[in-house]
C-alpha cells in the first residue's frame, strides 16, 4: 500500500523553535538558542582583602613590643660593661668564630667537626633565648654582621664557582665540609649541608665578628676607604692566612680539602679580598659613630689610645 502525501496527520511546529529558512541556496540556517543561566559560584562574590600580618592584635602587640624595647634600650645612659656585658659579648665572639675553627680541628684530627657543631647550636640556642628575653644593644649589630657576612660570601662564591665549574682551576671543597659534619662524603646531603654551614656558620660567623670589633675598636669613626680597607684585611688575615694554614700544616690537609698550587692559592686569596671587601662596603652602609648602637666608647677613644697617641707624636715630632 503506497501513502500519498498528506495522508499522515501534521503538527505545527512551534514559532519560537522554527529555523529561519536560508535565504541564499547554502547559507546554513539558524537557531535561536536561550540564554544561558548566569554562572553561580564562590568565587563570584567581591575580592577580599587580607590584613597586613602586623595588623593582627597579637602579631602588632609582640612587633611593637620589640621595637620599644630596643627604642628604650637605646635612650639608656652609657656605662661602663658590666661582668654579664663582657660575658655576652664573648659569647658572640666564641659563636663567630667556632664554625671556621672546627674546620682546622677536624682536618688536624683533634675533634670531630660534628660534635663541635652539637655544641654551636646549643650555644646559638642560648643566645636566642638572651635576645629574646633580655635584650640588648649589640643584638642589631649581630644581626647586621650575620647578613653583611652571607651576602659578601655569595659574591666570593661567584667568583669562585666561575673558577670550579667552568674554568675547571681546582675542585669544590664546600661538599666535603658537608660531609665532615654528616659523615657522609659524596652525597647531596652533605654538600647540602656544607653550603647551609658556610652561609651561617662560616660567613655569617665572620660578618658577625668583624662588626663587633670594628665597632669595639671604633673603625665606624674612621673614613670610609680605611673602613673597606680593614674589612679586606680581615678577609686576608686571619681569614685567609688561617685556611692556607691549615692546608698546609695539617697531616691530610691537602688530601681533605684542596691541593695547595698557584691555582688554588691565587683563586682563594681572591676569593677573600672579594669577601672583604664587600664586607666593608655592608659595613659602610650601617649607622656609624654616635648612631652605631655600640652602647660604649670605642677602644680608640679611650684613655689608654689617648697615650699611646701622643707618646707617637712626641716621638716622631708629627702634629698628626
Amino acid at each position: 500500500m503506497r501513502l500519498r502525501p498528506g495522508d499522515l496527520p501534521t503538527r505545527p511546529i512551534s514559532q519560537g523553535t522554527t529555523p529561519r529558512r536560508a535565504s541564499v541556496l547554502g547559507e546554513p540556517m539558524t537557531v535561536r538558542l536561550k540564554a544561558l543561566p548566569k554562572a553561580v559560584s564562590g568565587v563570584d562574590s567581591d575580592t577580599v582583602r587580607l590584613r597586613p600580618l602586623v595588623d593582627i592584635p597579637v602579631v602588632g602587640k609582640v612587633t611593637n613590643t620589640i621595637r620599644q624595647r630596643y627604642l628604650d634600650l637605646s635612650k639608656a645612659a652609657v656605662t661602663p660593661p658590666t661582668r654579664w656585658e663582657y660575658a655576652r659579648i664573648a659569647l658572640v665572639l666564641l659563636l663567630a668564630s667556632m664554625p671556621i675553627l672546627a674546620i682546622s680541628v677536624e682536618v688536624f684530627g683533634l675533634l670531630p667537626q660534628s660534635g663541635i657543631t652539637l655544641v654551636t647550636i646549643s650555644l646559638v640556642a642560648l643566645l636566642a633565648t638572651l635576645i629574646a628575653f633580655a635584650p640588648h644593644r649589640i643584638d642589631m649589630i649581630v644581626g647586621r654582621g650575620l647578613i653583611a657576612g652571607m651576602v659578601a660570601c655569595i659574591v666570593y662564591d661567584a667568583a669562585r664557582l666561575f673558577a670550579v665549574h667552568v674554568l675547571g682551576l681546582m675542585g669544590d671543597f664546600i661538599p666535603v665540609m658537608g660531609s665532615f659534619v654528616t659523615g657522609e662524603p659524596d652525597t647531596a646531603g652533605s654538600a647540602a649541608v656544607g653550603y647551609v654551614y658556610r652561609y651561617l656558620g662560616d660567613a655569617g660567623g665572620l660578618g658577625v665578628a668583624f662588626f663587633v670589633v670594628a665597632y669595639a675598636i671604633g673603625i665606624d669613626r674612621w673614613k670610609n676607604v680605611y673602613a673597606v680597607l680593614a674589612a679586606i684585611a680581615f678577609g686576608v688575615f686571619p681569614t685567609w692566612a688561617g685556611l692556607m694554614a691549615t692546608v698546609a700544616l695539617s697531616p691530610n690537609g691537602e688530601e681533605r680539602m684542596f691541593p695547595l698550587n698557584t691555582a688554588t692559592v691565587i683563586i682563594t686569596l681572591l676569593g677573600h679580598v672579594i669577601f672583604g671587601l664587600f664586607l666593608g662596603l655592608a659595613f659602610l652602609k650601617a649607622p656609624r659613630g654616635d648612631q652605631s648602637g655600640w652602647p660604649w666608647p670605642p677602644l680608640s677613644e679611650s684613655a689608654l689610645a689617648k697615650r699611646a697617641i701622643r707618646f707617637r707624636k712626641k716621638i716622631t715630632n708629627s702634629p698628626h
